[in-house]
């Protein structure tokens, strides 16, 4: 099969459209009808009172939902790890290794804001 003869297919069966079966579009409609009829009733007629909604509802409803929550807090866990455990993983990399390593110090103490000369 060469290239052309597959470009004249392809041409033919742009051309040549199937018709849809009878009654098609019309029985999808009703379809859906009947999903959004049944959607609609088991909405509640009016919001939960605030009373009943607690911190944890309204964070998740906030943040988007609990796969959200979950992440966020995956991340925060892992930053804390990050900033705290990283000086301690570099100096063990360091003396395993058998090299030098220095550590920058991120958050300087209130002693490098005393030392300002004048």
């Amino acid at each position: 099969m060469t290239k052309d003869t597959v470009e004249d297919l392809f041409a033919a069966a742009r051309v040549a459209v199937p018709a849809s079966p009878l009654g098609l579009s019309e029985r999808v409609l009703a379809d859906a009808l009947a999903h959004q009829a049944e959607a609609a009733s088991r909405v509640p007629l009016r919001a939960p009172s605030p009373a009943r909604v607690g911190l944890w509802d309204w964070l998740r409803a906030g943040l988007g939902g609990g796969g959200a929550m979950a992440g966020m807090v995956a991340a925060t866990l892992g930053g804390f790890y990050i900033g705290f455990a990283a000086p301690v993983e570099t100096a063990f990399l360091g003396a395993a290794l058998g090299i030098e390593m220095t550590e920058i110090e991120m958050m300087p103490g209130l002693d490098a804001l005393l030392d300002e000369v004048p």
